[in-house]
Parts: C-alpha cells; structure tokens; sequence
C-alpha cells in the first residue's frame, strides 16, 4: 500500500510518500504556486496514487475523512473568520473531496487524551497538526520501546513558529505552540494581553509578525533569512532555551531534546542549547522530505493499519477528541458569543 502525508509549509507544500513503510517518493510545490492554483497539489496526490493521505489540517482536527468535514470543522481547523484569506485552504479541501482523494485530518496537540486538562486551560494552540506529525517521526526515529522510558522536549524552530513538545514516558503531555510561546524569527508568539487590547481588532496576519526579524528592522537591520542573522543569533537562541526550559517543568529531569527545523542548521544555536542540555538528537527520520510531511505519511500508515499503527496507538491519536476551543474558561467564552465570533454549540 501507499501512504502519503502532506506539509503546507510557508514557502512550500511537500508530499511524502511511503510505500508500506519504505520512502517512495517526494513532491515539493512553491506555496505561492499553490495559492495561485491548488489543482497543482492536487494533481501531485493524484499521480502518487496513495491509498491513504494525511495532513492539511490547520490547528488539527480528530482523525476524519475530507468528504466528513462540516463548515463548522473547517474553522475550527483554521480559525479564520476572513472567509477570503481562509478560501484557498477551502478550494483545497474542496477539490480533494471531489476528486474522492482518501485523506484524513491529524488531530493537533491539544486534541490528546494524554494531556491532563488543566495544561490546556484557555489555550488553543500548544502544538498544531505538523507539530504532531513531527512527534511521530521522533518515535520512528527512537523506537518506540526507547520512548517508552524517557522524557523527552521536541523542539520545532524554522522561519515561521517555535513550539515545544513534552512527552513522558510515551506519551505527550504538555505543549507551547506557535501562538502561545517565545517569539521566533518572523512571529512574535505570545503577547502582553494589554497589547493585544490595544491591537484590537486584532487581524489573523498580525500573528505572523513582530517577531525577531521585525525587531532587527526597527534597528536598522533588515535580515530576510534566518541564515543571515549574524551575531544576533542570541536572540532566537535564547527564546528556544526559554521554551525548552518551561516544556522541562512538565517532565522533571529531561532525557534527550529532539531538535527539528531550518534554524538548527545554525551551528551557533545549536552550540548554545548543547551549554544547557548534553543530549541534543536532531530529527532526522527518513532524511527524504520536510520532517512534518515524513510524521504525516508515517500517520497515514497508521490510519490504514499499516506498521506505524503502534506508533498511532502509543500516542493515543486514534483517541484525539473534542475542538481547540473547548478549553476556553466560560467567562472568555460568553464573550466569543456576545461577539459572535463561533457559532459552536459547545462554547
């Protein structure tokens, strides 16, 4: 059987594809190709023929075919209330359904059963679906059986997002994601709720600003890449040891931190999280494909009973349940309804 697991990353969209639990093949697409035209991707999945496909799913959603998806699923999969900025996800999903391609959605962090509830109070994002994937490319990676007995901190840090995975003994059991954490090259993370006040209305593009990379412009130094932070490369190290530091207090002692992403290219970083932490493992799973599109694919296996169903059932994905918004405190959810910004019957 072929099974694929898709990455709708920032500057590109891959495909990878197993088959059984061998690497087959890789498909990259320029995101602004795909934005232009989805049929593009499309035709991709259409030409690798996979028997299941996984990925595309935002936040994250319990496992569920496309052609299951509600209006109501789609938001909460990509929390857009733009309905133009959110249309090209849509047109995706769209012509997946018609086209009667099998894919299914990836639960995001919060959705896990293995998370005691009170973490996930008024959070919605402590890790979303690609972060998930890249758990699951660690157990790979690992071993199952070694997983089973460490702590472990899985660190995501590329251009856009940071996130912070905690996993004890096997199971995840904490998260920091994108929006709730540090600030990271191009995004600012978390905020001063004051700040946020004072933003409102609050635009869904603003969380994909003020992050490291603004904070040089202001001063004068305009740095496009990651690759050409220079000496200011402190920063962005400092954020990821903060992250890694608060994900620890979750776990106790730490055994090992994973570390995935373009900014650990950057021997420098690298060098400064190895002061704090001697075991560094860097995540390199099949070594074919963006790590998110290999976790994707290795869950798509699971999803069709394949070898890597274990892995599945280890981190209890075929448990995820529930919404991203079913934590929110009732006092913050009475006020998404006063301004009717969910139409959610749970809220």
């Amino acid at each position: 059987m072929i099974f694929a697991g898709i990455d709708p990353g920032t500057s590109s969209y891959e495909i990878f594809a197993l088959k059984d639990e061998k690497p087959l093949d890789k498909f990259t697409i320029p995101t602004k190709e795909v934005k232009k035209n989805p049929e593009i991707l499309i035709n991709a999945l259409k030409e690798i023929d996979a028997d299941v496909i996984a990925g595309l799913s935002g936040y994250g959603m319990p496992i569920k075919k496309f052609s299951e998806l509600s209006e109501q699923d789609f938001f909460l999969m990509t929390l857009n209330k733009d309905k133009n900025s959110a249309m090209g996800m849509r047109r995706l999903i769209d012509i997946a359904i018609k086209e009667d391609l099998n894919i299914y959605t990836i639960p995001g962090v919060i959705h896990l059963p293995t998370i005691p509830e009170w973490r996930k109070m008024n959070k919605i994002d402590m890790g979303t679906a690609d972060k998930l994937c890249s758990v699951c490319l660690a157990f790979y990676q690992l071993g199952i059986e070694r997983v089973k007995k460490a702590n472990l901190i899985l660190v995501e840090a590329g251009y856009g997002f940071n996130s912070f995975i905690s996993i004890k003994n096997g199971k995840v059991v904490d998260g920091i994601g994108g929006t709730s954490g540090f600030p990271a090259f191009s995004s600012l993370g978390s905020m001063d709720s004051e700040l946020a006040y004072l933003l409102k209305p609050f635009p869904k593009s603003l969380l994909f600003t003020g992050g490291i990379k603004s904070y040089l412009k202001d001063r004068g130094l305009n740095i496009k890449k990651i690759e050409d932070i220079g000496n200011y490369y402190k920063i962005l190290a400092e954020y990821i040891i903060k992250g890694i530091k608060v994900a620890e207090v979750s776990l106790g002692d730490v055994d090992s931190v994973i570390l995935s992403g373009k900014v650990f290219g950057l021997s420098e970083i690298l060098d400064e999280v190895k002061k704090y932490y001697r075991r560094i493992t860097l995540l390199k799973g099949f070594g074919k494909a963006k790590q998110s599109a290999e976790g994707a694919a290795i869950i798509a296996n699971g999803i069709g009973g394949g070898k890597f169903k274990e892995i599945i059932e280890q981190l209890e994905i075929h448990k995820a349940k529930g919404s991203v918004l079913d934590y929110i405190c009732s006092d913050l959810k009475q006020y998404l309804m006063n301004q009717n910004l969910n139409t959610n019957k749970s809220i």
